[in-house]
């Protein structure tokens, strides 16, 4: 293969592999925001259920 071809495909490889950590580390933060987010679901009922009492 042509050393071009190689470094393109080196270049390829290398892009694929960044975005691959790039995805991973947004769903880590979507799952860190999901999870805060259930929290807050569930401190927002608890005042509302203290409301109405």
């Amino acid at each position: 293969m042509e050393q071009s071809q190689q470094q393109t495909l080196q270049n390829l490889g290398f892009e694929i592999a960044n975005k691959a950590i790039e995805n991973a580390q947004l769903r880590a933060q979507m799952s860190t925001l999901q999870s805060e987010n259930e929290q807050l679901k569930s401190r927002i009922d608890e005042l509302g259920n203290k409301e109405d009492k």
